[in-house]
C-alpha cells in the first residue's frame, strides 16, 4: 500500500471515528433518547390497540411486553381484560385494579368484574370485591341484599335503602327485588311508599307511580293513585267534576296537583279554578301558599303582569331562592320599583352580597330618584370584573376593572404535580389525540386535588396547550383572576377574518366560543350541537348551503375553520333577524329565535331588565356570560372598545323574528 493510500485511509478512519463519536453522543443524550423511546412507545401503543380490535391476541401480547414502563399500559390492560373477564383469574383482575388507582379504568374494570361475579352467583367473591360505584344502583342493591342475608339487620340497612327507594325513576331489577323483600319484612312502611309515589308523580313518571301502587299499596290506596294519574292527564275535566271525598289529605294533594298541571297550560284559568275550590272545600294557608307560589312562578316565567301580585302573597322561606329571585324579576320587568325594592330589602344577608342583588338595588334606587345612593353602590360594584361590574361601571362612566392576577408556582410545585402518574396519563392521552379519554382521566385525577394543586394543574394544562382543562381547573380552584388561563386567545386569525366577512364584532365571537365550548374543538352536547361554536347539524348544513360551504357530514362541522365560519355566519343571521340587537341575537343563538319572539315585551324595555327576566335559567346565564366574556376579550385584544352598555340596546316590542 502506498504512503498516500495509507494517509487517505488514516484520514478516512479519523473522519469516520469522529462522525461515529458525534452520532453516539446524539444517540445517548437522555432527552433525545427519551423522545425516541416515547415515539416508539406511542406507535406500539396504537398498534397494540389495533391488534386487540382485530382479535390478533398474539401480536397484542408481543407489543404489550415491549411497553413495560409506558405510562398508558394500564389502559391497554383494561382494553384486553374487559372482554375476557369471564376467563380471567380474580387475582389478576384485582392486581390490575390496584395498579391503576390513579385512573378511571380501575373503576370501570371493577364494575365489569362485579357484574361477572353476579352472573356467576359468586357472592363471596362479590362481597370481597365490592366498592360503591356511582350510578350503579343494581350493584348496590345486590350488595345490600347480601349484607342482609349475612346477618345485617334491616335497621342497619335503613339509610342506604331509603336513598335507593326515594327516587323518581325506575330502579334496576335487583333493587325492585330487594324492595319487595324489605316490604315483606314489614319495614317498607305505607308513608314511605306514598313518599315515592309523590316523587314519581311530581316528575311525571305515571307508569312508575302505578307500578309502585300495584306492588306496595292496598286496594283503597291504589284507587287514589289512579285518581291522581287521571287528574294528571286531564286536569281541567277532573277539576270541573270532583267525584271523591275531599276530607282526606290525599284528596287535597290530588287536587293541588291538578291545579299545577292546569297552570302549565293557563295560569290564570288555574287560579280561577283554585279560587272556586277554596270557597267550596277546606284548604289551609299552607295549601294556599303552595298554589300561589307555583302559579306565580309559572306566570312570572311567562311575563304575565299578575305574577307580581301572586308572588307577593307568598312568604319566602330562607332556602327558597327561586321564589325570591322571580318575584324580584317580575317586579323589575313590570316597572314596579317600590315592590321590587321591598323584595330586594327582604333578601337574605348572603343574597345581599351577590352582584346581581347589589346591581338591581342600585337600579331600583336610580329609577326611584335616589341617584346618589345608586351611584354609591355602582362605584363599589364597578370594581368587580364581570357582567354586573361592567354594567355598574357604565352607569357611572367608570373604567372596567380587569384585575388580572397570574397564578404563580415554583418549579418544585410544578414538578411534583406533573410527575404524578394520573397527571402523566392525562397528558399522554391528550398528546395522542384521545381527547374524550384524556378528559375522563383528567377529571379522575383532579377530583382529589386541593385548591392550590388545582391552580398548578391549570398552569400545566395551559402549558401543554390543553386550554379547556386549564379554564375548568382555574375555575374550580377559586382563582379566577388569571385572564391568560381563563380567557385564552386562540384561533385569532380565523375569528377576526370570519368576523370581518360577516361584519360582526370579533369580541362577541370570542365570547360565544368561550361560553359554548371553552375551546373544546370536539365538543358535542347532549342535544347534538357540535364544535367550538356548538352548531346543530341541521343549522350547519343550512348555513353551509347559504354560504356555499360543502358540509359532507358532522366531522365537517367539527373542523375548526368550518365551525368558526359557519358560527359567525349564523351569528350574523340572528343579528339581522333581531335588527342589530346583540342581546336578542345572543339569546336566539342559544334558545332559538322562536323562543325569543315569545319573550319580547309589550313595550320597550331596558336590556338589563329583559335579560334578567329570560325564563330559561340556562339562557339567562348564557347571555350574561357571553356579553361579559365579549367585553373581556375586546379589552384583552384591544379591539374597538365597545362598552357592555353599547351592546345592550333597548329591547323593542316591534322587533319580530322571521
Amino acid at each position: 500500500m502506498s504512503p498516500t493510500a495509507k494517509t487517505v485511509i488514516s484520514v478516512g478512519n479519523t473522519w469516520q471515528s469522529g462522525l461515529l463519536a458525534v452520532l453516539s453522543l446524539i444517540v445517548i443524550t437522555p432527552a433525545v433518547q427519551a423522545s425516541i423511546d416515547l415515539k416508539t412507545q406511542r406507535q406500539q401503543y396504537r398498534q397494540a390497540h389495533d391488534a386487540l380490535k382485530k382479535g390478533q391476541i398474539s401480536r397484542y401480547k408481543r407489543l404489550r411486553k415491549n411497553l413495560e414502563g409506558y405510562v398508558l399500559n394500564g389502559y391497554l390492560d383494561y382494553a384486553y381484560l374487559k372482554k375476557r373477564i369471564a376467563v380471567t383469574p380474580n387475582r389478576l383482575i384485582r392486581q390490575t385494579i390496584e395498579e391503576n388507582q390513579d385512573a378511571p379504568i380501575s373503576q370501570w374494570l371493577r364494575r365489569k368484574w362485579l357484574n361477572e361475579l353476579v352472573r356467576r352467583q359468586d357472592w363471596d367473591g362479590f362481597m370481597e370485591a365490592y366498592e360503591d360505584i356511582p350510578r350503579q344502583a343494581g350493584l348496590k342493591c345486590h350488595y345490600l341484599r347480601q349484607q342482609q342475608k349475612r346477618g345485617q339487620s334491616w335497621e342497619q340497612l335503613d339509610a342506604p335503602l331509603r336513598e335507593l327507594w326515594l327516587i323518581g325513576r325506575s330502579q334496576p331489577t335487583p333493587c325492585n327485588t330487594l324492595f319487595k323483600v324489605w316490604h315483606k319484612a314489614g319495614l317498607l312502611k305505607r308513608d314511605l311508599v306514598w313518599a315515592r309515589v309523590r316523587i314519581a308523580m311530581g316528575r311525571g313518571q305515571l307508569g312508575l307511580a302505578q307500578r309502585i301502587s300495584k306492588s306496595f299499596l292496598e286496594k283503597q290506596d291504589r284507587a287514589w293513585v289512579m285518581r291522581w294519574v287521571t287528574m294528571h292527564r286531564s286536569p281541567q275535566t277532573q277539576l270541573g267534576h270532583i267525584k271523591f271525598e275531599m276530607k282526606r289529605p290525599v284528596a287535597r294533594m290530588v287536587v293541588k296537583h291538578g291545579i299545577k298541571r292546569l297552570g302549565r297550560r293557563d295560569p290564570e284559568l288555574a287560579m280561577q279554578v283554585w279560587d272556586r275550590l277554596t270557597k267550596k272545600y277546606d284548604f289551609d294557608q299552607t295549601d294556599h301558599n303552595e298554589i300561589y307560589r307555583k302559579l306565580g312562578l309559572l306566570a312570572a316565567r311567562r311575563h304575565m303582569p299578575i305574577a307580581v301580585a301572586w308572588l307577593a302573597q307568598v312568604p319566602a322561606a330562607p332556602d327558597d331562592q327561586e321564589l325570591r329571585h322571580w318575584r324580584m324579576r317580575a317586579a323589575l320587568r313590570e316597572g314596579h320599583w317600590s315592590v321590587a325594592n321591598r323584595f330586594l330589602v327582604a333578601a337574605t344577608a348572603e343574597e345581599k352580597k351577590e352582584n346581581d342583588w347589589r346591581y338591581f338595588r342600585a337600579r331600583v334606587l336610580e329609577k326611584s330618584g335616589h341617584q346618589d345612593q345608586a351611584n354609591f353602590i355602582y362605584k363599589r360594584l364597578a370594581r368587580e370584573r364581570g357582567y354586573y361590574g361592567f354594567l355598574a361601571a357604565d352607569h357611572i362612566g367608570g373604567d372596567y376593572q380587569m384585575r388580572h392576577r397570574s397564578i404563580q408556582a415554583s418549579k418544585l410545585e410544578i414538578e411534583r404535580l406533573s410527575t404524578r402518574s394520573g397527571i402523566r396519563m392525562a397528558k399522554e392521552l391528550f398528546s395522542l389525540g384521545q381527547l374524550a379519554q384524556a378528559r375522563r382521566q383528567w377529571a379522575w385525577v383532579i377530583k382529589d386535588l386541593n385548591k392550590r394543586e388545582l391552580q398548578i394543574a391549570a398552569l400545566l394544562a395551559h402549558q401543554w396547550g390543553w386550554y379547556d382543562r386549564a379554564i375548568f381547573a382555574a375555575n374550580k380552584s377559586g382563582h379566577r383572576d388569571d385572564l391568560n388561563l381563563r380567557f385564552p386567545i386562540l384561533y385569532q386569525n380565523l375569528v377576526e377574518q370570519n368576523a370581518r366577512i360577516s361584519h360582526i364584532d370579533p369580541g362577541w365571537v370570542f365570547g360565544v366560543v368561550r361560553q359554548e365550548s371553552a375551546f373544546i374543538t370536539d365538543a358535542r352536547s347532549h342535544a347534538g350541537a357540535l364544535g367550538l361554536m356548538q352548531l346543530m347539524p341541521r343549522t350547519g348544513r343550512l348555513v353551509g348551503r347559504r354560504i356555499k360551504l360543502k358540509i359532507r357530514n358532522r366531522y365537517s362541522i367539527l373542523k375548526v375553520e368550518n365551525n368558526i365560519r359557519l358560527g359567525t355566519s349564523y351569528l350574523r343571521t340572528v343579528l339581522d333577524t333581531h335588527k342589530g340587537n346583540q342581546v336578542l341575537a345572543t339569546a336566539a343563538y342559544n334558545a332559538g329565535p322562536h323562543r325569543v319572539r315569545r319573550w319580547l315585551p309589550k313595550q320597550t324595555l331596558d336590556a338589563d331588565l329583559w335579560v334578567e327576566s329570560i325564563p330559561f335559567d340556562e339562557t339567562r346565564r348564557y347571555v350574561k356570560n357571553v356579553l361579559g366574556f365579549a367585553t373581556i376579550y375586546s379589552q384583552r385584544l384591544d379591539y374597538p372598545r365597545l362598552r357592555l352598555g353599547d351592546r345592550m340596546l333597548p329591547v323593542d316590542p316591534l322587533i319580530r323574528t322571521n
